[in-house]
């Protein structure tokens, strides 16, 4: 047994044959603002989205000098009991190696896009998840529907195969196919509304929408753009290509903080002051000052090193490019099969349906053929219809596989 929002309501069970009634008093839901309300609700995207908030204000910190230091010396407890003689003080800073602190705060921001690449990406597969399902509702809508029309000319089938047997028109094999296609019609339209509510209940768990309420779909976009244009939209886009030409900075910046170590530099300086009352003493002052001498370690091998990564980090960007074009052209050829299918069939089917009307209201008309055919040929109408729905959630799924394998929030870019 499935249990409907209304039903939770009413305290009423909802069986599988059951279809739900979208309530036309209740406002509909656009497929921008279920998606909205996915992005608010999702606690993964409220969690991603603190981790880069966070690694951004560590990047804020990043690559800043060390503060100085205050040193105090030759402070004894015998200024308490007897006089006071002498005092040291000074201030030392300490230098951060050549190089240091750009390499810090390059790695910082390297860690920042690490989170911003996890957060952007996850927030467009959610995006593409919520259009999915989208597209999803609205098809087990129609197939929920045709199936209940379905249902409705079988069981008028019965009736009038029936009338038919009694007057010698129809043998008995037509009686008991009638009663069989029957209740193939009620299995399916089982089915078709189990199918509609799972779809309806997916939906509503993420956006909190109204189980009942109508949903409108966002129109697909036609794309005529051709593949090597939607490549560099997506190299564009796809937030991965930008962490790796951050990646390939900070690899140089660790290529120049290794070979300046090979430099002499400063270490410390510190300036201190005396305070001598003592007699025949007077204060003074000193600077001194540290340095670093690269005698024992050239650092040859960290050099070699950090050479090896900048080309392997340049190799990685043309992989990740690489990788990006293979996941774009398949999503697009998928894109063109799908389409090509569905304006082949769409053509097709139209011609049929409107043949299949026009015998119909001969039939009814005129009476040209047998009453049990011209529900037959309602049967195929609706039969076409539902092929139809299929091919347009297909062609749906397509488009929004391709846009995330772009990158892409919205279909704006197609519209240009």
């Amino acid at each position: 047994m499935l249990i409907s929002q209304s039903s939770l309501v009413t305290g009423k069970m909802l069986s599988q044959s059951d279809s739900i009634n979208i309530d036309l008093n209740l406002p509909p839901v656009s497929e921008q603002e279920l998606i909205e309300r996915a992005l608010e609700n999702s606690r993964r995207m409220r969690n991603l989205n603190t981790n880069a908030t966070i690694a951004g204000y560590e990047r804020q910190s990043s690559g800043k000098w060390p503060n100085p230091e205050l040193r105090i010396a030759d402070i004894s407890s015998r200024y308490l009991t007897e006089e006071f003689d002498e005092l040291q003080t000074g201030i030392r800073l300490r230098f951060p190696t050549l190089g240091e602190p750009a390499e810090e705060k390059q790695a910082a921001n390297v860690d920042y896009w690490e989170s911003k690449v996890e957060e952007i990406r996850y927030r467009q597969e959610l995006i593409a998840r919520i259009r999915q399902e989208c597209a999803a509702v609205a098809m087990h809508d129609q197939l929920a529907e045709l199936a209940t029309k379905n249902v409705a000319i079988e069981a008028e089938r019965i009736k009038i195969v029936e009338d038919m047997f009694q007057i010698g028109r129809r043998s008995v094999i037509y009686q008991t196919k009638a009663k069989m296609t029957y209740a193939e019609a009620i299995s399916n339209h089982a089915r078709a509304v189990q199918n509609q509510l799972q779809a309806r209940r997916k939906l509503a768990e993420r956006t909190d929408m109204d189980i009942r309420a109508s949903v409108i779909t966002a129109e697909l976009p036609d794309i005529r753009l051709e593949l090597n244009q939607l490549l560099e939209i997506a190299y564009k886009n796809r937030p991965e290509v930008g962490l790796v030409d951050q990646q390939i900075e900070l690899a140089n910046y660790r290529k120049r903080l290794e070979r300046m170590k090979a430099i002499p530099w400063f270490s410390f300086i510190e300036f201190q002051y005396h305070i001598d009352n003592r007699a025949y003493h007077s204060d003074w002052s000193e600077l001194r000052l540290g340095v670093d001498l690269p005698i024992f370690n050239w650092n040859r091998g960290n050099i070699k090193a950090v050479n090896l990564a900048v080309k392997k980090k340049e190799n990685q960007y043309y992989a990740i490019r690489e990788a990006i074009g293979e996941e774009v052209s398949s999503a697009y050829a998928i894109y063109q099969d799908r389409l090509a299918d569905w304006n082949t069939f769409n053509q097709e089917a139209t011609n049929v349906i409107n043949e299949a009307q026009q015998v119909i209201e001969q039939a009814h008309l005129h009476q040209i053929i047998m009453p049990d055919e011209v529900l037959e040929m309602e049967r195929i109408v609706i039969d076409t219809h539902e092929i139809l729905a299929e091919k347009r959630y297909e062609l749906a799924v397509a488009v929004i596989d391709l846009c995330y394998a772009m990158g892409l929030e919205n279909y704006t870019v197609f519209n240009q």
